[in-house]
């Protein structure tokens, strides 16, 4: 038994250490990007609070001990807590997002969403020209779509090219009148500001729902940023299709008054996608590392036989990658069909090659 107890308590010491030296690693990173100073004094309020956990670990952290101690033996351990305490009042308090910033050109413009019916106008759809990263002809339209005549569904995948287990995910609709729209959940980003994945953890970018022509939202990403795209055919019915569609744009109407932060963990274009599928009811989605780790969910997707193919998976990831093709193909008006017809080639090749090509 006294093994068992040395063994519980060595694993409770370490949880307890590694839950504290995080608690103040997110108070440090917290302070440094959102405390509206200087950078260089921002840098050193932060390595200033992360000392402060690093040396309170000296002290003996479990609470009972810690309520018996006297105040010269747990000063550091409640000197941390009180400025974690304070920071966090701080940040999830008073850090509101801001609309009024001058953003990134292709994010510069949130979509205007009226709904009425099965017709629903979108201002603000964009529809840039893109020649290279910082070539481009800015064009935002309005379009109206007919909801009864939404008929095809996609759902894109865009792997990081360092890590395939990240990736930007979104989804685009085909109607029987010729039109065809992307819908992208993202960060926005202000002018001059990257993207990056720790800041993105902490309130540096608000959530925006891009609705675009496919030869920009797609295009962009495949020929003009040339990242590996996947764009997959969705399985369900029309009337599903129909319903997130319409549940995507009352959320992206919703974001026009209501805005809030873009969080890579909480609050990202995965799980925006899957709470609209979840609020939809049916086969319901599992909550696994799938579709936390987005570049994995396109796997998920095909073994919970939302993706419309009878081809095998790795088959289906050859079949239905078409960044190479963008590349050596205009980014004109008629994208979309050149799009389907490449896709519709690629798949015939794949089900006509030998078994094991």
């Amino acid at each position: 038994m006294s093994f068992v107890r040395r063994t519980a308590a060595t694993l409770w010491h370490l949880g307890t250490l590694v839950a504290w030296l995080g608690l103040g690693l997110w108070t440090a990173l917290a302070v440094y990007f959102k405390v509206p100073l200087a950078p260089w004094l921002a840098l050193a309020m932060a390595i200033s609070i992360l000392l402060l956990f690093v040396g309170a670990c000296r002290e003996r952290l479990h609470v009972w001990q810690l309520l018996r101690a006297p105040w010269a033996a747990k000063r550091r351990t409640l000197s941390a807590l009180a400025v974690a305490g304070v920071v966090a009042i701080g940040y999830f308090r008073f850090v509101k997002p801001d609309a009024n910033q001058v953003w990134s050109p292709e994010q510069a413009r949130m979509p205007v969403v009226e709904i009425d019916g099965d017709r629903v106008t979108v201002t603000h759809v964009r529809n840039f020209a893109w020649r290279s990263e910082t070539e481009f002809t800015e064009e935002f339209d309005e379009r109206v779509y007919d909801v009864s005549k939404l008929d095809s569904m996609y759902y894109v995948v865009v792997p990081m090219p360092s890590f395939d287990g990240v990736a930007h995910v979104f989804v685009s609709f085909g109607f029987s009148d010729g039109q065809h729209v992307a819908v992208s959940v993202e960060g926005r980003r202000r002018l001059g500001q990257p993207y990056q994945m720790i800041p993105s953890l902490f309130r540096q970018y608000q959530l925006m729902y891009v609705v675009g022509d496919e030869r920009d939202v797609v295009g962009l990403r495949g020929a003009i940023w040339k990242k590996p795209v996947y764009f997959y055919p969705a399985r369900t019915t029309n009337e599903r299709k129909r319903a997130i569609f319409l549940d995507m744009m009352r959320r992206a109407h919703d974001l026009e008054d209501h805005p809030e932060f873009y969080n890579l963990l909480t609050n990202n274009c995965m799980n925006n996608i899957t709470s609209h599928l979840r609020r939809l009811g049916g086969r319901p989605l599992p909550h696994d590392l799938s579709l936390l780790l987005t570049g994995l969910s396109d796997r998920a997707a095909y073994n919970l036989g939302y993706i419309d193919t009878e081809l095998s998976f790795a088959q289906a990831r050859q079949a239905f990658r078409v960044d190479k093709w963008m590349q050596q193909t205009p980014l004109d008006a008629d994208f979309s069909r050149r799009l389907r017809e490449q896709i519709a080639k690629q798949v015939a090749e794949a089900k006509a090659a030998p078994a094991g090509k």
